[in-house]
């Protein structure tokens, strides 16, 4: 059985900034970009560099694994939603902090992520690994442009910086939709917790940057901190207005979701999700007290592929169900209810 990821495991998290990521996208002189490779041969100098400067990290080959075992680690935010599809190998950390990608849209994809450290802190870590590579590798660069990326939107610093929001009050005021509008004109995004193309799932939204040139990566970095400062002020302001206006029908919310999570028989994800999120935000503003309530570690543990893997065979007909009973399950031991 494999566990959740071990940063995941924290029960001290804000009651709104979850978790950062950085991710680092480069390319090799000399190689055609991934989506023109015929031969996954090709990367072998890659992964050789990568393992020699870096022994200690895990070595994972794609094409080994399960469908189940690709979407758990999708589910784990260890690889992204195309590398499932198309990737490679995956070299890892043995905390799984770190994961360098060979073989996603770009040769190499260096990502850190991490509950309680500062975007510099993980980009710190990314570049010691990416200038680590840079001695023995030659990387695609272009000294007006900076480096060179199989999509444009990449060019430049090849940075992506992100951090992950709990936003319930501004979902449920419906503040959304203009949020991310203004922010795309800006130059950055609000997407669902997996990235582009996904919805988010109990209120938890991906912030990050779309600019990667004309800047520096600290540049980006403090900007999209401040972007983060900016919402976490608009979502706290809406709570205390939703608290102070409608306090009985936020508490009844809240009662009635932690009832539900700690006794229901059955939960589809999309559910379970929702009443989490309004257990998590219960929990922040002080309606109810629940000791080590590890919202993000069980947002994790009842994802689709993470429940899949230790469900006994069972007909196909049947899978929805078993699963919607195992998370149920998940859920009432997490929080007591059996």
């Amino acid at each position: 059985m494999v566990k959740t990821s071990p940063w995941l495991n924290n029960s001290t998290h804000p009651p709104i900034e979850m978790s950062s990521r950085i991710r680092l996208a480069r390319n090799v002189e000399g190689l055609n970009y991934p989506h023109l490779i015929k031969d996954d041969k090709e990367y072998a100098p890659i992964i050789e560099t990568i393992t020699t400067d870096y022994p200690e990290f895990n070595v994972i080959h794609m094409n080994e694994l399960t469908d189940i075992e690709k979407e758990l680690m999708n589910e784990k935010f260890l690889i992204s939603k195309l590398f499932k599809n198309r990737g490679v190998t995956l070299i890892v950390s043995e905390d799984e902090t770190t994961s360098i990608m060979i073989g996603e849209e770009d040769h190499i994809r260096i990502q850190v992520v991490n509950v309680g450290r500062s975007l510099e802190e993980l980009y710190e870590v990314a570049s010691d690994i990416d200038d680590a590579l840079e001695k023995d590798l030659t990387y695609q660069f272009d000294r007006q442009y900076g480096y060179k990326t199989a999509c444009p939107t990449n060019v430049g610093t090849g940075l992506r910086a992100s951090v992950m929001l709990h936003l319930p009050a501004l979902t449920r005021n419906k503040r959304i939709k203009r949020l991310r509008d203004v922010l795309t004109h800006m130059g950055y995004t609000l997407r669902g917790i997996y990235g582009e193309g996904t919805h988010p799932v109990g209120d938890v939204y991906q912030l990050s940057n779309q600019v990667t040139l004309g800047l520096s990566e600290l540049e980006i970095i403090h900007h999209l901190e401040e972007i983060k400062e900016q919402i976490i002020f608009e979502e706290t302001r809406m709570r205390d207005w939703f608290y102070q206006n409608r306090a009985l029908t936020v508490r009844d919310t809240v009662f009635r979701s932690y009832g539900l999570l700690k006794y229901a028989e059955q939960m589809s994800l999309e559910e379970a999700a929702m009443h989490l999120s309004h257990l998590k935000y219960g929990v922040d503003m002080g309606i109810l007290e629940i000791e080590n309530f590890e919202f993000q570690t069980i947002l994790n543990q009842i994802q689709r592929a993470f429940i899949r893997q230790n469900i006994e065979s069972v007909e196909p007909a049947y899978i929805d169900a078993a699963e919607n009973k195992a998370r149920a399950t998940i859920l009432k031991r997490r929080l007591g209810g059996i």
